[in-house]
């Protein structure tokens, strides 16, 4: 008797190795920069605040000094969601985070003034932002309009050498270029010098961590 041939198998895909951020280059074109830089300025801006125990904003400028407006989901910033979307896709394969969409707006990030700034911290893992599973920065300002304001990870300060380092500023300046990182991971924006930083943040949701 013959015997039985299963059906083969399909190879199992393993996860990119674990890094504490991706770097997306062109993630968004410089047009498109410009839309969201003309709705962001559309918008109200305030002094940005910090998440408190209670899950209330306080303002601590010793942490944080910046502005922000927020860009909910609608007809004129739909297509920015949907961008987002599929970086956020893009960047869980390496992760393989349960994610289940924006639970938040959009911030649209202005550091507008010398020494404006933010300190290391975390944008999730308890509290009220328990929930934020994927963090996305995008660098819409070009990066000769200012000065100062890079975007750093702890392990790029503690590890990379100085050629290292400047390649990793160099690329995150770029106009267009989507950060994306686990919303644990420690980072900072360090003080401005000149002129103006726009950005924009996302978060990406899914159940909290355990």
């Amino acid at each position: 008797m013959e015997p039985l041939l299963g059906r083969p198998l399909l190879a199992a895909r393993v996860p990119p190795p674990y890094q504490s951020f991706e770097i997306h280059p062109g993630a968004f074109t410089a047009r498109q920069c410009d839309r969201i830089v003309a709705l962001g300025s559309s918008l109200t801006a305030a002094s940005a605040g910090l998440e408190g125990t209670d899950g209330e904003e306080v303002d601590d400028e010793a942490i944080r000094r910046s502005r922000t407006a927020w860009i909910a989901p609608d007809d004129e910033s739909w297509w920015i969601y949907d961008k987002l979307a599929r970086i956020a896709d893009r960047a869980n394969r390496r992760y393989g985070f349960d994610l289940t969409g924006f639970g938040e707006d959009l911030q649209f990030t202005l550091y507008d003034e010398p020494g404006s700034f933010y300190s290391w911290h975390q944008d999730g893992l308890d509290g009220g932002v328990a929930t934020r599973k994927l963090s996305i920065v995008i660098q819409l300002s070009d990066p000769g309009d200012y000065s100062g304001g890079e975007i750093q990870f702890f392990d790029v300060v503690e590890d990379y050498d100085a050629e290292e380092l400047a390649d990793f500023t160099h690329l995150t300046r770029q106009r267009g270029t989507a950060v994306v990182f686990p919303s644990f991971e420690y980072h900072r924006v360090l003080p401005m010098r000149s002129g103006v930083r726009h950005s924009l943040v996302s978060w990406v949701s899914g159940p909290a961590f355990r």
